[in-house]
């Protein structure tokens, strides 16, 4: 055996390059070793391993085969139209068909994980139609040219923002969503007739998204994950990291607390001034229809 794979890690190593920092050994008493059928480095991949950076390095390090290696493909190309399919296409600089050669297609919604699933193993043409996407969102792909055993190096890394497939529903916007509930008003308020004013659709899941945004961790007694730090803005210089932080941090709120009620299509933060601009475009699913917020925080230069 020369290839071994730790499940706890999800790392594989060259037991013949191994270097003290593998500890290999501690892996061979746990229960965490792994042994590939057959022992390559091209079936330790397909079982969504990743190389040792100490014995094997990254992925554009791996040579399959020194003596005679294989071209790979290039000038990856890509079209995802919004109907759930992605369609690619590379060249190769062989006959690829006299050559009795294949390509292992891959994709992944991380670019630091591109091998991460396999979606078309072995396909015999230079383009594929790929299905499965109707979610949407950034999407890598990266293609491995094979022959028997051999392997490529993969080509460099497409990444493709795809469109999330929205059901044709048609809803008339006078007539209230069926199903659709109202609550109390944001922020609370007392009406004209002396009740406690009340909101339904629209407005009263803005309200509900402005309190997440709004409310500090901590704040709530019974609930103290619930919120965000978007406040605490006001104290941070206005810059790019700012603006991808804060767009990491309103996104998984919003998937975590209004998950039921709301699929987030996009969340854009942008900086200019003394203000930090949060887009937040969402689905509503009561009714289907797409909506928009803006909210302006302001921030220290």
């Amino acid at each position: 055996m020369r290839y071994l794979g730790n499940k706890k890690s999800n790392e594989f190593h060259d037991l013949t390059r191994q270097k003290t920092q593998c500890q290999v050994a501690r892996i061979q008493a746990g229960a965490n070793a792994a042994a590939f059928t057959p022992d390559t480095v091209a079936q330790a991949i397909r079982e969504g391993f990743e190389p040792c950076a100490y014995c094997l390095g990254t992925f554009a390090d791996l040579s399959f085969d020194a003596s005679s290696p294989l071209p790979a493909a290039a000038d990856l190309q890509g079209h995802a139209p919004g109907d759930g399919t992605v369609s690619l296409r590379w060249t190769y600089p062989d006959d690829f068909a006299a050559k009795s050669i294949r390509f292992d297609v891959y994709s992944s919604a991380s670019s630091l994980e591109p091998f991460r699933s396999l979606r078309l193993p072995e396909h015999p043409t230079a383009s594929a139609l790929l299905s499965g996407f109707e979610a949407g969102g950034d999407t890598y792909f990266t293609v491995v040219a094979r022959r028997g055993g051999m392997q490529s190096l993969p080509t460099a890394i497409l990444h493709l923002q795809v469109p999330a497939v929205r059901p044709q529903v048609a809803v008339t916007p006078s007539t209230p969503a069926a199903g659709a509930s109202s609550g109390l008003g944001f922020p609370f308020r007392v009406d004209g007739l002396g009740r406690v004013h009340a909101e339904g659709g629209d407005p009263r899941l803005r309200g509900k998204i402005l309190q997440l945004l709004l409310t500090v961790p901590g704040e709530r007694v019974n609930l103290p994950d619930y919120g965000t730090r978007v406040r605490d803005l006001v104290f941070d210089p206005n810059n790019d990291v700012l603006a991808a932080a804060t767009e990491f941090t309103v996104t998984r709120a919003l998937r975590r607390f209004l998950g039921e009620e709301i699929h987030v299509d996009k969340v854009q933060v942008s900086s200019g001034g003394h203000e930090l601009s949060v887009d937040i475009v969402y689905l509503r699913k009561s009714d289907l229809s797409t909506e928009r917020l803006r909210v302006g925080i302001p921030v220290l230069r």
